[in-house]
């Protein structure tokens, strides 16, 4: 390895001194380079270790808000699927207490009686002569 080095010099009376520039080759030891070198490997692969975490954190986190939505529509669900139940409940609950406390029943179909208004029946009669005959004929 190359090291620059300022050199001074004297001159023979000691008054003024000039300095000079020298370069000088240093040698470093094997256990100095390897211990550098160590480092070096050392630090790129925590650099690589820690955007792959960083990549497995952003990714888990995606997926974390992915099950919250799915979690919120889920309860979403759950809650409409309350109020229908709620609602069916409801009217078995109307429909026993009709007949137990109002003795209240469905009609059978001899209890059934169809009425028909009276301007619907003016409206069914035969205007046409040859009706009115052929309903006299089959009275």
């Amino acid at each position: 390895m190359l090291k620059f080095r300022k050199l001074t010099a004297e001159k023979p009376d000691g008054k003024a001194t000039t300095n000079k520039v020298v370069l000088e080759k240093t040698e470093y030891s094997y256990g100095f380079l390897t211990t550098m070198s160590l480092l070096v490997v050392a630090i790129l692969a925590t650099g690589v270790l820690t955007s792959a975490q960083i990549h497995e954190y952003r990714k888990n986190y995606e997926d974390l808000q992915d099950i919250k939505r799915n979690y919120m529509d889920l309860r979403v669900e759950y809650r409409r699927l309350l109020i229908e139940q709620q609602t069916f409940s409801t009217t078995q609950k109307i429909a026993s207490r009709a007949v137990t406390e109002l003795h209240m029943y469905f009609p059978s179909f001899k209890d059934k009686m169809i009425l028909q208004p009276y301007w619907l029946k003016q409206q069914n009669k035969p205007t046409n002569s040859s009706n009115r005959k052929n309903n006299e004929v089959s009275q």
